[in-house]
């Protein structure tokens, strides 16, 4: 049975002390990134989504590099969803790179290219959801809506003891609720950026660093002694694991066949070398041969496995075997693709790929 908490309603008071702790806090110790106290909502917009399914070490090398190649809203707008989509390379979950491109065009055409001050607008953009809504109108607006992700999330619940998993809605209706009445207008910069830092070096998920929160003194899970039951989230069943086949499928010219996935569905419009997913318990090698024939409509000779490839997406793992191919006969139509194409292996670095065919990549280029 969940244990029994003794509450007061915060008031203005305890928000200025609070609000105080957390400004000094920032100041001292808070984190150095590229697009800290950045106030340009474009850019804010950009370093937003491109952390929500990363880190914030890969973003920092990737987030100077996107706005080198898009400085502005307008020329993302304009840019090519090729363009867009190498761009985002190996950054993974692609659809935020497709969601960015279809938002910059709307922001463009609707709100004379920029971006909307208010969090409803905010979020009605493609991509744009609930943190990065607020988050954007916070740094850049003056707003006061606390934005969730997992790390507030957990620094809400052991403060105001709030049981649950983090990760349900329910559960982060209520830390929002409980932030949202200590957070007045204008403060939103210093609750979100100080926020963000205090989850991710203090108030960590497992062995919380209490002794150094500027918050201790009012967190209800560390004065009863629960700081390392309360803000986790239940525990997940584990991960699938998935077979998958592709093929290296060459000419006389030493071009290699390759395949644009369909618009619809995982990693759409990415290039790829041709394959899929093992049925049932039919060997890799065919696996292989039937993906490429159902994909193309050619038939191959399946050689030597080159390699396996071990990559992770969000609920699954994928082991990838690639195998070195000869092109026999038919002449290649896209049944299961939108485009194909003969490539130079010089070539390929010029098209976006999913991160795990790198390596296959690069192993052509060096042969």
């Amino acid at each position: 049975m969940p244990a029994k908490f003794s509450r007061r309603k915060s008031t203005s008071d305890d928000a200025t002390v609070i609000y105080r702790k957390l400004a000094r806090w920032l100041q001292r110790v808070g984190r150095e990134f590229p697009w800290r106290g950045e106030t340009d909502p474009y850019r804010v917009w950009i370093s937003e989504i491109m952390l929500v399914q990363t880190t914030a070490a890969v973003g920092m090398k990737r987030y100077p590099r996107f706005l080198k190649r898009f400085p502005t809203l307008r020329s993302l707008a304009r840019a090519s969803t090729d363009a867009v989509m190498k761009e985002w390379e190996g950054l993974g979950y692609y659809h935020r790179a497709r969601n960015l491109h279809r938002a910059a065009q709307i922001i463009l055409r609707d709100h004379g290219g920029q971006l909307p001050s208010d969090y409803k607008s905010l979020r009605a953009l493609p991509g744009v959801g609930d943190y990065v809504a607020a988050a954007i109108e916070n740094l850049c607006f003056g707003g006061r809506r606390p934005a969730i992700d997992a790390n507030i999330a957990r620094i809400g619940a052991r403060l105001f003891a709030i049981e649950g998993d983090v990760r349900s809605a329910a559960t982060r209706r209520r830390v929002q609720s409980a932030l949202a009445a200590l957070m007045r207008t204008g403060q939103g910069r210093v609750w979100t950026e100080s926020l963000m830092d205090l989850g991710a070096t203090i108030c960590a998920p497992r062995n919380p660093h209490c002794e150094s929160c500027p918050l201790a003194g009012h967190c209800l899970a560390f004065r009863n002694g629960v700081q390392t039951r309360i803000g986790l989230p239940t525990a997940r069943p584990s991960r699938r694991e998935v077979n998958v086949a592709c093929g290296i499928i060459r000419r006389r010219d030493g071009r290699v066949l390759i395949a644009q996935r369909l618009a619809t569905g995982l990693l759409p419009n990415l290039w790829e070398f041709p394959g899929g997913k093992r049925d049932g318990r039919e060997t890799l090698a065919n696996t292989c041969r039937r993906e490429i024939q159902e994909e193309l409509d050619v038939d191959v000779d399946v050689g030597k496995r080159r390699m396996v490839i071990r990559h992770g997406y969000s609920h699954y793992n994928v082991r990838l075997h690639v195998f070195d191919c000869t092109y026999l006969s038919g002449r290649p139509r896209t049944i299961g693709c939108q485009k194909f194409r003969w490539a130079r292996p010089a070539e390929l670095g010029r098209l976006a790929f999913p991160a795990a065919n790198q390596r296959i990549i690069s192993s052509l280029q060096e042969e």
